[in-house]
């Protein structure tokens, strides 16, 4: 290590891992509509909230392993 603090947000790293959430989750949507026939609007901005909070806890993952050398 350098001794320079690691970064918190990485746009780059953080889009290519939100595109891939946003991915799974509109397959997720599609399952849903077709077992159920319908989607009710929470479940839509509850999987909205939920893919953000996710994709930036795997952008840190990868962000730290990166920076780690793992």
């Amino acid at each position: 290590m350098d001794g320079s603090p690691t970064p918190l947000f990485v746009a780059d790293v953080f889009a290519k891992v939100l595109l891939a959430t946003f991915a799974a989750v509109a397959l997720g949507w599609v399952l849903a509509i077709l077992a159920f026939g319908h989607l009710a609007v929470r479940d839509i901005v509850g999987s909205v909230i939920s893919a953000v909070i996710f994709a930036y806890m795997v952008h840190l993952w990868i962000v730290m392993a990166q920076r780690t050398g793992d």
